[in-house]
């Protein structure tokens, strides 16, 4: 990097470490008020067994964490609980995990800012990164107990390896990548759509054919070596596959309940994944939900497509549903959403001549996209995953 664009990076990422310290101070002292997120305890559990020598476990009763007896699971994806439990042999305060959530957002705001040179020049890096330091919803999730700042810092990292090298991707490279989109799977499932954008990225930015297979090859045996291992783990504890977690049937199920059948409610999706069927098996659960959630779809193209299209509605709403959100955070949604939106459209048609060179970042928003609406969307799953895109190619 340019010495005059290394220190003004250094200073957008000192202001974005500030402004989300100041947040998480505000949020300890009750003066600002913070939406709770739900699945912390859960992950809490998980990481409380992990460090204390018990496995990946979770407590039956949710509303104490750290509590006897617990259920071995693969409810929740591994990486994230296991990110917590290494902290957790230093310290358990909320404060100190909350400075690591701001540590992995100012890597990943170091990942967009050169990512961002590379792409798009200097001028471009550095009003993105100033955005992405100041944009609310991101700031939000350093006070937030949850697996997206660990996804962000893992699909940055991931972009920014993959244009960092140019046309000449050597395998140890592609190999790295691989690893990176493991890593991202296991953190959050829908990372595995990394796999197949990157392939399409190779494919497209490889002129020798044989090479790009070659490549995309060698992504697959790495993405494979990460992810493989956690799936024998749990073919080891249920006997029957599960690829990464348990919790995809009541997933679909919430998405065919919550947009298909009149008066469903946010408490009717809690009830499913964390009080229904404890007595059987994650894997029975799991197909139990899934059989509901084709009952209500009824083998129809037409009501999936009702669902996927209420689901995309949703994950990219200008302004959050009132049921469930309150005024204040619904407007200051909407305030810092809108002009990224709108102008990151914008910035995808001044881009269009660009679109091999771009395909990784395209590729990823459709596949990710794509899979979220399959299931049941959700503001939380857009912001760690599309948004800092959205910023980036904004302010081109």
């Amino acid at each position: 990097m340019p010495n005059s664009f290394r220190w003004k990076a250094a200073l957008i990422i000192l202001i974005a470490i500030l402004v989300r310290v100041a947040f998480v101070i505000a949020v300890d002292k009750g003066v600002v008020r913070f939406e709770h997120n739900p699945d912390a305890e859960d992950y809490l559990s998980f990481a409380h067994n992990l460090a204390t020598g018990v496995g990946f476990a979770h407590a039956l009763n949710e509303d104490k964490p750290f509590s006897q007896p617990v259920e071995f699971s693969a409810w929740r994806a591994p990486l994230y609980p296991i990110f917590l439990s290494v902290a957790f042999h230093l310290s358990r305060g909320t404060l100190f995990l909350q400075s690591l959530q701001i540590a992995l957002q100012a890597l990943s705001l170091y990942f967009l800012l050169r990512l961002g040179l590379i792409l798009f020049g200097e001028a471009a890096a550095l009003i993105a990164g100033l955005a992405f330091a100041l944009y609310l919803p991101l700031i939000f999730y350093s006070a937030d107990l949850g697996s997206e700042s660990l996804f962000l810092f893992l699909l940055t990292a991931a972009l920014f390896v993959f244009y960092a090298a140019g046309k000449e991707r050597s395998t140890a490279r592609v190999f790295s990548l691989g690893v990176l989109t493991g890593l991202a799977a296991l953190c959050r499932p829908n990372g595995l759509m990394l796999a197949p954008a990157l392939v399409l990225a190779i494919w497209l930015t490889t002129r020798d054919r044989r090479q790009a297979v070659q490549r995309a090859i060698v992504l697959a045996v790495a993405v494979a070596m990460i992810v493989l291992p956690w799936t024998y783990r749990n073919y080891r504890l249920f006997h029957k596959v599960v690829l990464i977690s348990t919790n995809g049937g009541a997933v679909l199920w919430a998405g065919a309940h919550l947009r298909l059948e009149p008066g469903a409610t946010l408490a009717e999706l809690g009830y499913s994944q964390h009080v229904a069927f404890r007595d059987l098996p994650e894997p029975d659960r799991e197909r139990y939900y899934y059989q509901q959630a084709f009952k209500i779809l009824d083998h129809s193209p037409l009501r999936f497509g009702k669902m996927f299209l209420s689901n995309f509605a949703a994950l990219f709403t200008l302004v959050p549903s009132a049921r469930y959100h309150s005024l204040a955070n619904r407007l200051i949604y909407s305030i810092s959403y809108i002009p990224i939106l709108l102008s990151g459209l914008v910035g995808w048609i001044l881009l269009r001549r660009r679109w091999r060179e771009l395909s990784l970042l395209w590729g990823w928003i459709i596949a990710n996209t794509t899979l979220i609406c399959v299931y049941i969307s959700s503001i939380r799953y857009r912001v760690p995953s599309i948004d800092p895109l959205q910023i980036g190619r904004a302010h081109v």
